[in-house]
């Protein structure tokens, strides 16, 4: 039956045990502390990992499922939220944890909103020196309008990572979930923000974000620029630009085009003037509008 739980958690993982382990220790503990065990389940997908994912028992409901093959952190997704129970629903990354207290204002924003579609929170930021506290500071500003932050989305990710968003299970329903190579949290919020009525902004709620990980898609040059390919295939549609969306994403990706080299890096070179100009144009567009 669904929502039988509040709030599902759903973590992808491939290769990640010892992190899982820390995460799922860190929900325990603030599960315990606030009395949630009945108001939330945990679903881990093993994404067919070389070994077999394990998780130990947890006084709250867990489940634990392995696909077949490696199918990629999109379909994972769906396929935890296919086995999910729960009225809100938080798709985490295993490799990032919360703060001490997020669990615990998570639940008290659901209690008093329970209507809500998606509910944004900050984050700290931690990479090799630092770490920093962020904030998604449009999307708080525009909180009330959810048609300017879509308009947005179709240039900047102005939500952040997936690790900050709570959606309700109703608008996760309206949606599909895409196997994009990158960019996949950025193509969801464009889906949701579409239907969504109620929005709300917590930036003082963080999680906390790991960048120091090197199979992180952030570090890897092909998947993302494959992946900014993929969704100007939908954001161009929602552009006065058109199909010059791609040379806009272009541009923000140079420090990847580098690193990658190739056919894409001559592209870029060639028409590096012209990409720059349509850069220009659409960012004063966007900050204008």
């Amino acid at each position: 039956m669904k929502n039988a739980h509040k709030l599902s958690i759903v973590i992808p993982v491939y290769n990640r045990q010892d992190s899982l382990d820390l995460l799922l220790l860190c929900l325990s503990n603030s599960i315990v502390a606030g009395n949630f065990k009945n108001e939330i389940e945990v679903i881990v997908i093993d994404d067919h990992s070389p070994i077999a994912i394990t998780v130990l028992d947890y006084p709250f409901s867990i489940i634990l499922t392995r696909n077949s093959e490696n199918k990629g952190a999109p379909r994972s997704r769906e396929i935890g939220f296919t086995l999910s129970n729960g009225h809100f629903v938080h798709f985490h990354d295993s490799d990032d944890s919360f703060s001490d207290y997020w669990l615990n204002e998570i639940m008290n924003e659901l209690q008093l909103h329970p209507k809500l579609d998606v509910l944004m929170t900050g984050r700290i930021d931690i990479d090799a020196q630092n770490k920093t506290v962020k904030s998604q500071k449009y999307f708080h500003k525009q909180v009330q309008h959810p048609e300017n932050i879509k308009s947005r989305l179709i240039y900047r990710n102005c939500m952040g990572p997936l690790g900050g968003v709570i959606f309700s299970r109703e608008i996760l329903l309206k949606i599909t979930f895409k196997s994009f190579l990158s960019c996949q949290d950025w193509q969801m919020y464009i889906d949701t923000i579409e239907h969504a009525k109620l929005l709300r902004s917590r930036p003082d709620i963080h999680f906390i974000f790991d960048k120091t990980g090197d199979d992180r898609i952030s570090h890897n040059p092909r998947k993302k620029l494959l992946g900014h390919s993929q969704l100007a295939k939908i954001t161009y549609q929602y552009s006065p630009f058109k199909k010059y969306i791609r040379l806009f994403y272009l541009y923000t990706c140079k420090e990847h085009i580098y690193n990658k080299g190739g056919s894409i890096l001559n592209f870029y070179k060639k028409n590096r003037f012209k990409i720059i100009g349509i850069f220009l144009l659409v960012s004063l567009y966007w900050r204008l509008t």
